[in-house]
């Protein structure tokens, strides 16, 4: 992991993030503290046959932490769903959970109303909108979250409070509430009063190449959530694969553009918990990338349970792509783009 941090005067911070989403990374571990303790009015008691998570954007990154948990600790199958239909195999032993913060995701409504002409168990989880319309007049269990954050800095919201609901049906095993101290302390170390800032220093390495993001199958969407907040935040392009899957195709692009190839950084992140092969994989994979871009950043995850290292690197991607809109000198809460294509598509 890389040691010191980035220098980063306060008054530049203060002049890229205009809209004080520093105070949003702050408060995280307060969010997820208080999301956990949020109640659902109507639980129901019946484990369902498998689940499917309908989301989009930074809705649905709480339903693939579920399923990352869920495929190494649970019986029960998820599915991410990030489309308009669902699957053909919703049926009703299903919990379809729909996600949506604003409420008004089209797709994401598209999808429940699928799920009730389907008759699958049901679950809506917003800061009101359409979502919350619709749950009141199909009498569906629904849980309120806050509004006001853009739908990224909710992942707290959106997530500890379908997991508490699944924790409760006996999906997944309860949260130890222990977690949000070690948030607490994530936060601390990757503030910018931190003296040794892992986050800054791996923005910094990143800071003007391309990251491409690798880390084995179970952390994937973990990465996948770096993705989304270096170019949401950061506006900035990066990629993500998983290994064993990106040693049987991805190595090989590792020379063509050449272009590309000087000015990207290969990014690998590791538990020392993967499979045997896997990490063997991952050490000869560093060497063989070493010859070409000897630039490499290891991330390594020191936590005891899966859980832990799924949660910290949220935290500590969403530092990472922060300090780097900062450095990009972009306002890391603007997303001039997604509300330009929403009103083309006649959304608001």
């Amino acid at each position: 992991m890389p040691n010191g941090a980035f220098t980063m005067e306060k008054d530049i911070i203060l002049k890229t993030d205009k809209e004080n989403m520093l105070a949003k990374l702050l408060n995280f571990p307060g969010q997820c503290r208080e999301a956990y303790s949020i109640k659902l009015e109507k639980e129901a008691g019946v484990i369902p046959e498998k689940i499917v998570f309908c989301g989009m954007g930074g809705s649905a990154i709480g339903g693939d932490i579920i399923k990352a948990v869920c495929d190494c600790t649970s019986k029960i199958p998820v599915f991410v769903n990030r489309d308009y239909a669902l699957p053909s195999w919703t049926d009703r032993k299903t919990l379809v959970i729909a996600a949506s913060y604003s409420g008004n995701t089209e797709e994401t409504l598209s999808s429940l109303r699928n799920g009730i002409k389907a008759g699958s168990r049901l679950l809506c989880i917003s800061s009101g909108g359409k979502l919350e319309a619709l749950a009141s007049g199909e009498n569906i269990p629904f849980i309120k979250i806050p509004a006001g954050y853009p739908p990224r800095c909710a992942f707290g919201y959106l997530f500890f409070p379908v997991y508490r609901f699944l924790s409760r049906i006996g999906t997944v095993k309860p949260l130890s509430t222990g977690i949000f101290n070690r948030m607490e302390k994530w936060v601390e170390m990757f503030s910018p009063d931190s003296a040794n800032n892992t986050a800054s220093a791996i923005a910094e390495k990143m800071h003007g190449k391309m990251p491409f993001l690798y880390s084995d199958a179970p952390l994937l969407p973990a990465m996948m959530r770096w993705k989304t907040q270096i170019a949401e935040n950061s506006k900035h392009l990066s990629s993500v694969n998983s290994l064993p899957e990106m040693n049987h195709n991805e190595i090989m692009a590792w020379r063509y553009p050449s272009w590309l190839i000087k000015k990207s950084v290969p990014v690998f992140v590791e538990t020392g918990k993967e499979h045997p092969r896997t990490k063997l994989r991952i050490q000869i994979t560093k060497e063989i990338l070493s010859r070409i871009q000897p630039g490499i950043i290891t991330v390594r995850t020191s936590e005891s349970s899966f859980m832990g290292n799924l949660l910290y690197l949220v935290v500590l991607g969403d530092w990472i792509s922060f300090y780097l809109a900062v450095m990009n000198r972009v306002n890391p809460t603007e997303i001039k783009e997604i509300n330009l294509l929403k009103t083309l598509m006649g959304g608001k």
